[in-house]
């Protein structure tokens, strides 16, 4: 004890006085000048690169400093880079690695003292690699570390008390461990001796249950829950991963329920009960208090808008724990049976729908539940005729546009006969409606349920009719459909696109990630999600080199080149291939060349190179066609589902609606369609005709030559000079409190908006009702999505409320009123004139003039509907108006019942 105490002291003056080492590091990119990354740096590697989000192309990096040699000595330098490196002393080039050479090595002549030191690596295209080890001359190779390494001089004593603190700061920690495990082993064997066996037997029935409870809450419970929520998005069953990971509740168990064994007879209550009210919290935080943080759908999450939690959570768990203590003994009686109970309740209600989940899904390879590698069928494809779907998910049509015009030659070349409708409009903004509206030509409007929707529909379906018609339908997806009809082939894409282990390790690890999170305080949070890298799953795709594979956007391209390469033409019945790619869906992590960067990076600025990656795979496709001899026999369509809000224009008065500005509804609504019939050639079209996704049942049929048994129209009938009112419904999507997510029986509201003309152009929109949730209250949901308009005089009997709007507000009447009435003024505060403009159900009504402060009356006949109808939308847009001191454009007064 008193040598560990001595070293301690010694260090911790020693540590004060020593000179800091290591290097200073900066970075550029693309020759752009970057301040100083970090002082101080002890290890030159890039993995600064992922823990910064820095690009990984294009860049240049520079360390430099001091290498003090503390005496006269030969030291061997060795370099690997890929681009380059260039290793300097004293101004001088002693080891320079170039693009093409391999490792390089050189020995270098010191004298005693401080030396300029500086290496430079650069990387242009490619992959990213850097090594730079040092040896005394003829030793081995080890990284550059802290001892050696200085921003500045320090002398020959500054040398000294750095060495010297290096050597303490690994020693003491040691000898501490040693001093507490020696403590800890003196007391255990007092403890151990002077207990009998029936007390030894007695303490472990006590601890076992409370010990065992904390760590069944995230590796059992909390990883069965994860599963049986989201069952589709696994491939296994959750008893074909728990094996994995299950193994580390006995010694995780076993370790606390030992340390309550030989714990002082004194100590043994409190820390029984200590185990148990950690158990309970961790039940508490990962059922009780579970945030919302939206869907991980690769957009992020904000954990700073859950920062209030964080001083409730810490209140919350050092009150229970100092009760726990306070009252040891008390908890203690009790902690056993009631760790024991709640687990049995946690256990039975774990393997109810594991049992369920297990049953009914079929036996795969190696034990999983639908896992499997491609089966050879899914790469037929006929030698008389095929049609080729590919739909990659969240692809905007200007984004496909952008990247043409930036490379036409290449897309003449490569995609000739193909037709891009560059005025397609979509039906919903996210994958969950829009698919169902691509399959049938049917979009849903909250008419029922969506799930009894879905069922409606399965057998109205593009999968069904080519079935039906004798055509084999292979389909590869994703994205997990229902659809799944008795034809054809069905294979899901996996991810990480590989081998059955990796998929399950990679699973597990994600699991336990999400395991993790929910039961972690909000102050712990950030450590697990490490924006968007989640610890476990990084640190496993690291070991299993499979970060490239890890992330389903870039897994689903590498499944498609692989989709390419395996393409084999078949005898037989002609061939419909669908392909649902989650490429190049969020989170943005390749290049254009589909390098992995480790991203994920920002949206607008790297979206188009990930596009660029994802249709590289399709390129491939494409060649492969031409290999086998069937382009010209193949019928292809490229589309997407949706779209995607890559920027945020300004929303003028005059682009507002009740779904927000049109302009980003806009973005949401233009996914990519791209087609090319069979036999067609000649550099790539671009068509206006005015397409909609409820087309493709329809223009699938008339590619592959059949009667069209679906309805709608085809895309290749349509005239671009055609008048054609399309709609499209916009809804929120899975932030915060939002109630519409995957699961969701129904939107709680969908706007509809018709276009009449391009879709790039704000006058063709226009808004046209609001469809709400059909089971709801319709009173209680036209006040829930109300907006712009703020309570200042409460309804009282025989006075009707006062709002003060904001310049743009939005309110709802009731579908059975004849007449649209209300009053409105300028605000106190207001000394000019004003107009508002009111619309109803996106239909310009009146203009009105206020002047002054009296109160002026409007008053319009309603054309009225069925009491269960959609309601009456009314925009009232104020102009001009007036920013306040919060920021708040303020509008007028407004009176009336709504």
């Amino acid at each position: 004890m008193l040598g560990a105490v001595a070293l301690t002291l010694l260090w911790l003056p020693t540590r004060s006085l020593a000179p800091p080492t290591g290097l200073t590091r900066s970075y550029s990119f693309r020759g752009s000048t970057v301040s100083v990354v970090a002082e101080h740096v002890t290890d030159v590697d890039l993995a600064f690169l992922d823990e910064q989000n820095r690009p990984v192309r294009n860049y240049r990096v520079r360390w430099e400093g001091i290498w003090f040699s503390p005496r006269a000595e030969r030291v061997d330098f060795f370099a690997g880079a890929d681009d380059g490196v260039v290793v300097r002393v004293d101004g001088e080039i002693v080891l320079e690695r170039a693009v093409g050479m391999r490792t390089a090595s050189s020995t270098v002549q010191f004298e005693a003292g401080a030396h300029r030191f500086e290496i430079d690596h650069w990387q242009l295209g490619g992959g990213r690699y850097l090594n730079v080890a040092w040896a005394s001359a003829g030793g081995v190779p080890a990284p550059l570390g802290p001892g050696r390494l200085f921003p500045e001089d320090p002398g020959v004593v500054g040398y000294g008390l750095a060495v010297a603190s290096l050597y303490l700061e690994a020693i003491v920690p040691l000898v501490w461990v040693g001093v507490a495990a020696f403590l800890l082993g003196r007391m255990a064997w007092r403890e151990l001796s002077g207990a009998t066996w029936q007390e030894l037997r007695a303490r472990l029935g006590t601890v076992t249950f409370p010990a065992l409870l904390g760590p069944s809450q995230i590796l059992l419970f909390g990883t069965g829950t994860i599963h049986a929520t989201n069952e589709t998005e696994f491939l296994v069953s959750f008893w074909n991963l728990a094996p994995i990971w299950i193994w580390l509740l006995v010694p995780l168990a076993a370790g606390l329920a030992g340390i309550g064994v030989v714990l002082p007879a004194r100590w043994f209550p409190r820390y029984v009960a200590v185990l148990a009210t950690a158990g309970m919290l961790l039940w508490v935080q990962g059922n009780l208090l579970v945030a919302d943080y939206g869907l991980l759908d690769g957009s992020g999450i904000d954990l700073a808008a859950h920062a209030w939690r964080t001083p409730f959570e810490i209140g919350l768990y050092v009150g229970m724990i100092a009760l726990a203590v306070a009252f040891g003994r008390a908890v203690t009686h009790a902690a056993p049976l009631g760790s024991a109970l709640l687990m049995a309740l946690q256990t039975a209600v774990l393997l109810l729908p594991a049992a369920d989940f297990a049953s009914a899904a079929p036996a795969g390879p190696g034990g999983g539940a639908r896992w499997s590698l491609p089966p050879a069928a899914l790469h037929e494809v006929s030698r008389t005729r095929n049609v080729v779907h590919i739909v990659l998910d969240m692809f905007p049509s200007q984004v496909f546009a952008g990247i043409v015009a930036a490379d036409r030659p290449a897309f003449d070349r490569d995609w000739s006969g193909f037709t891009f409708f560059a005025d397609h409009l979509g039906a919903f903004r996210t994958t969950k409606g829009s698919m169902p509206a691509m399959f049938s030509g049917v979009a849903y409007r909250n008419e029922t349920a969506f799930d009894d929707f879905r069922a409606r529909i399965e057998r109205r379906s593009v999968f069904h009719a080519f079935g039906q018609q004798g055509w084999r339908v292979r389909v590869a997806t994703s994205y997990w459909h229902p659809y799944r009809t008795g034809d054809g082939l069905w294979y899901s894409i996996p991810a990480p696109y590989g081998s059955y282990r990796d998929y399950t390790f990679s699973s597990a690890a994600r699991m336990l990630d999400l395991s993790l999170f929910r039961h972690a305080p909000q102050v712990l949070k950030a450590g697990v999600y490490r924006d968007q890298q989640w610890l476990l799953q990084q640190w496993f795709a690291e070991r299993r080199q499979l970060e490239q594979a890890s992330e389903r956007s870039f897994g689903d391209t590498r499944f498609l080149l692989d989709f390419a390469r395996r393409l084999t033409l078949s005898a037989g019945a002609p061939v419909y291939t669908f392909l649902h790619l989650m490429s190049p869906h969020l989170p943005i992590v390749v290049d254009a060349d589909c390098t992995y960067l480790g991203g994920p990076l920002p949206v607008d600025e790297n979206y188009a190179a990930q596009a660029r990656c994802a249709l590289a795979g399709v390129r491939a496709v494409l060649d492969r066609l031409r290999v086998l001899g069937i382009y010209d026999r193949s019928a292809i369509v490229v589309t997407s589902d949706h779209g995607l809000l890559l920027s945020r224009p300004h929303a003028l008065p005059d682009t507002r609606s009740p779904a927000g500005n049109v302009e980003w509804v806009r973005q949401y609504a233009t996914p990519l369609l791209a087609i090319k019939p069979v036999g067609a050639e000649g550099p790539l079209k671009t068509s206006y005709a005015p397409t909609h996704i409820t087309d493709l049942p329809a223009t699938l049929l008339d590619l592959a030559g059949l009667p069209n048994t679906l309805g709608g129209v085809s895309a290749l009938a349509l005239d671009p000079a055609m008048p054609r009112e399309r709609v499209y419904a916009h809804h929120s999507w899975g932030g915060p409190g939002s109630p519409n997510t995957h699961t969701s029986p129904y939107y709680d509201v969908l706007h509809l908006f018709a276009v009449d003309g391009r879709v790039t152009d704000p006058g063709a929109w226009r808004y046209r009702r609001a469809v709400f949730e059909p089971t709801g209250d319709r009173a209680v949901q036209r006040r829930a999505h109300a907006s712009g308009l703020t309570a200042v005089e409460p309804s009282e009997p025989g006075r009707q409320p006062v709002y003060r709007t904001e310049e743009y507000a939005v309110l709802y009447v009731a579908p059975d009123a004849t007449r649209l009435a209300f009053d409105v003024r300028n605000a106190p505060d207001a000394t000019f004139a004003r107009q508002v403009v009111v619309r109803v159900d996106g239909r310009f009504v009146s203009r009105i003039e206020l002047t002054g402060d009296a109160w002026r009356t409007f008053d319009a006949p309603l054309d009225r509907r069925a009491a269960r109808s959609d309601p009456f939308c009314v925009e009232l847009l104020v102009s001009p108006s007036r920013t306040d001191v919060g920021g708040t454009r303020r509008g007028m007064l407004l009176r009336g019942d709504f």
